[in-house]
């Protein structure tokens, strides 16, 4: 019976040889869309980025400095810009001139905005827009003591209310987790939640050294 339906098909396909035609034009316009997509996500929605500078140790590696003057080696991870930031989010932003000579940077979102936010002796309290009391916000990825107290001095006094930090509409609050290295909102105050390029994604933060190990062949393989 599938020798007479397998001849009958042959004798069709010659018959009216323009359908075979047609199923291979399908197939490679679903290749090609797949292609497409693939090409827009990896454009798009998840932007690879490698880190520089050691302001986010340990939490992630930035790399050593070449002769050249710039950061070799670091972490390679991947950004949704279409993920909203959260407490705790590690971000990467456009940075103006005024704030770095890197076009990018990275740091970890501490407040949101309507947040409060102050630190005493190195610990980090928080007041959520719209609750009544400060928490301490626990930091486990330090890999240094922080004694630091909030707002830094020299703060831009224009967001600083009663003693603390009050992160304006519109704006996130930052911070690196190598703190006494960091260039951060202590310098330079909040950020613009419209200079966000996006969140690092935690399957990227996850699987960074394997992310690093197979962009680094590629980039100077």
């Amino acid at each position: 019976m599938s020798e007479r339906t397998n001849y009958k098909e042959l004798i069709e396909n010659r018959r009216y040889p323009q359908r075979e035609t047609m199923s291979t034009v399908r197939f490679f316009a679903v290749l090609l869309a797949v292609f497409a997509i693939f090409i827009f996500v990896f454009t798009n929605v998840l932007i690879g980025v490698q880190v520089n500078g050691s302001s986010m140790e340990p939490t992630l590696y930035g790399g050593v400095m070449g002769s050249d003057g710039k950061y070799h080696g670091g972490d390679y991870l991947f950004v949704n810009t279409l993920d909203r930031p959260a407490h705790g989010d590690i971000i990467v932003f456009h940075a103006t001139p005024s704030i770095s000579n890197n076009s990018e940077l990275i740091k970890r979102v501490i407040g949101l905005p309507g947040d409060t936010i102050k630190a005493q002796n190195g610990v980090l309290y928080r007041k959520n827009a719209g609750e009544e009391s400060f928490e301490v916000v626990e930091e486990p990825y330090l890999g240094e003591v922080w004694t630091q107290t909030l707002p830094a001095p020299g703060e831009q006094e224009y967001y600083i209310v009663d003693g603390c930090i009050v992160v304006p509409e519109g704006m996130v609050y930052v911070m690196g987790d190598h703190r006494s290295v960091s260039s951060d909102s202590r310098s330079f105050g909040p950020i613009p939640m419209s200079s966000i390029v996006g969140v690092v994604t935690d399957w990227s933060l996850k699987h960074k050294k394997i992310l690093t190990a197979v962009f680094g062949f590629f980039q100077f393989g």
